[in-house]
């Protein structure tokens, strides 16, 4: 082998390894799932990878992910972009909710991408319940691809641009780094077991392979989801 080849090898290894990263990591909103009318509400927000143990700080985030927008819909349904400021290796901030009933935090950024290169984009969510109240928005504008609660304990279902997606890879990381990994039903639901009590980080993802001559400019688009799940 010479010494061109073995550049070459070295170099397409370490786009892959690269990519591979990139793609391990996402957005995560750390907030309580309960609070209080006419209280401050705090959140963090996390680009991570929980399963190899990596919080990236904020000059190393991927593309311009440190620039994406933070929305909270109501319980009534009104929707409003939330300020944050950055840490060394998180973004924070707060809410004051005004209604009683289910709020949501949610995020749905797609990464500035090179023509010819896969376009990344990151989904996170997160549920706050206020007051005894469990009346819950119709989300219509959410983000492309989303974990929905079911009716079940530990049922969730994962959505595409408000459609149920089937054969979606689910990674479950759960408390003493016990995983999962699951896939998503015909009817775009997986079942997931959270018997032990403490954090689960849930993340939902799936790619789409464009043809040559796409007019987007892109090989493909990835997305995933996520979610911290907190039991008590």
């Amino acid at each position: 082998m010479n010494k061109l080849t073995s550049t070459l090898l070295l170099f397409f290894f370490a786009m892959t390894v690269s990519v591979q990263q990139t793609a391990a990591h996402a957005l995560w909103i750390h907030t309580d799932a309960q609070g209080q009318k006419g209280q401050s509400h705090a959140f963090t927000i996390y680009y991570a990878d929980y399963h190899e143990g990596a919080v990236e700080t904020i000059a190393d985030w991927y593309s311009d992910v440190r620039e994406f927008d933070l929305y909270l819909v109501s319980p009534s349904g009104t929707k409003t972009q939330l300020d944050y400021e950055a840490d060394k290796d998180f973004v924070k901030g707060s809410f004051v909710p005004e209604e009683e009933g289910i709020y949501r935090l949610e995020i749905g950024h797609s990464s500035k991408t090179e023509a010819g290169e896969t376009l990344y984009q990151f989904n996170a969510l997160a549920y706050v319940s206020i007051g005894s109240k469990t009346k819950q928005a119709n989300f219509k504008k959410s983000p492309d691809l989303i974990l929905v609660p079911g009716k079940s304990k530990g049922v969730y279902q994962v959505q595409l641009e408000g459609k149920p997606l089937p054969e979606s890879e689910v990674s479950i990381l759960g408390p003493d780094s016990v995983g999962q990994t699951l896939s998503t039903d015909a009817r775009g639901e997986f079942v997931a077991d959270f018997s032990s009590k403490g954090t689960y980080y849930v993340e939902a993802s799936t790619y789409k392979e464009y043809p040559q001559g796409h007019s987007s400019g892109l090989s493909g688009i990835w997305r995933c989801a996520t979610q911290v799940i907190q039991i008590d």
